[in-house]
């Protein structure tokens, strides 16, 4: 059964996304001394600039593979087609809020290697769920190495604040993780009364026995793990690298920049990345608590855009040109 069109966005969803946007680059710029800004950005280290989008780049490459990996439990597939659809989603995330390019990642992984929906539909989720959770317990290890310099900063209270609801987060996490597990093979080992009926409650039911199978693949889940952990290195090496680029030095610079990393994620839900104004605020507000000037915030962003946005124009436009077909199909626009 062929997938059916996505349903289209409201015509006023973009216009909005944008305007909020161009607000928010408005008010930062405003506030910032746009010569001071272009002086930081002339000066920048372009080497490390280049180090910043190379090791973007790598990131990029292994969650493609991480992706490839989580498919492994439902279905055995190559792994070219599978870096393309991986490679031509994280464009289109660069362009969309709330990371849409993975719900066309789905519709192709069913289009074009025949994987089931809810099999796609689970392996992009546990791909997403394992590099959150591993930043997660990284962030919450930076900040337990640090915790007596960050009591100075913070206070003993919010300090302990802060890494009680990361903690509170990751048991969580691993609890949440077990109980799919046990109900996806609860929902296995019930027989059905013929073949499933399609419908919303047979793609949930079958998204998480899917799941759940993926959860319980021991070995891809090792795999789909440390590779998890080094894309994650790779990530916060890549904002890292921006600091020397500008000439930048702050307390604790692994922290800083998994600050601005997860600020800028969750306003990223929001606001279309491809502006940048997320990660901008992010910036401007995590950076200034750590002593650097708005101006050069405002320089580390830019900076951080070019990085980021670059690794996915370079990877994907090809992947998109060669399925440009398919995803107008899957758009409801072909």
């Amino acid at each position: 059964m062929s997938p059916k069109p996505a349903a289209k966005r409201p015509w006023w969803q973009v216009p909005l996304q944008l305007g909020a946007s161009l607000v928010v680059l408005f008010l930062l710029l405003r506030e910032a001394d746009p010569a001071a800004v272009w002086e930081a950005i002339q000066g920048a280290s372009i080497p490390f600039l280049i180090l910043a989008t190379v090791l973007k780049i790598l990131g990029v490459s292994l969650h493609e593979l991480r992706l490839w990996l989580a498919l492994k439990p439902y279905k055995k597939v190559p792994l070219g087609p599978v870096f393309g659809i991986g490679y031509l989603a994280g464009l289109l995330n660069v362009v969309l809020p709330l990371r849409g390019g993975d719900l066309l990642a789905i519709g192709l992984l069913k289009r074009e290697l025949d994987v089931p929906a809810p099999a796609a539909l689970a392996a992009v989720g546990l791909t997403g769920f394992f590099e959150a959770a591993v930043f997660g317990v990284f962030l919450l290890g930076v900040m337990a190495f640090g915790a007596t310099q960050w009591e100075a900063l913070l206070g003993a209270a919010e300090t302990m604040q802060a890494m009680g609801t990361l903690t509170g987060l990751t048991l969580g996490a691993v609890f949440g993780s077990a109980v799919l597990v046990l109900l996806a093979r609860k929902l296995s080992a019930k027989p059905q009364e013929g073949p499933p009926k399609p419908g919303i409650l047979t793609l949930i039911r079958e998204s998480i026995v899917r799941t759940g199978e993926g959860l319980s693949a021991w070995g891809p889940l090792a795999a789909n793990l440390g590779l998890a952990a080094l894309q994650v290195i790779l990530v916060v090496a890549s904002f890292w690298a921006l600091l020397p680029a500008l000439g930048l030095t702050v307390a604790y610079p692994v922290l800083a920049t998994c600050g601005v990393i997860a600020i800028g994620a969750m306003a990223a839900i929001v606001l279309p990345p491809g502006l940048g104004a997320g990660q901008a605020a992010a910036a401007v507000f995590v950076l200034g608590f750590f002593g650097v000037g708005e101006a050069e915030a405002i320089a580390f962003t830019a900076l951080s855009w070019v990085s980021n946005t670059v690794p996915p124009l370079v990877t994907g436009i090809g992947p998109l040109v060669a399925r440009l077909g398919r995803v107008r199909e899957i758009l409801g626009r072909g």
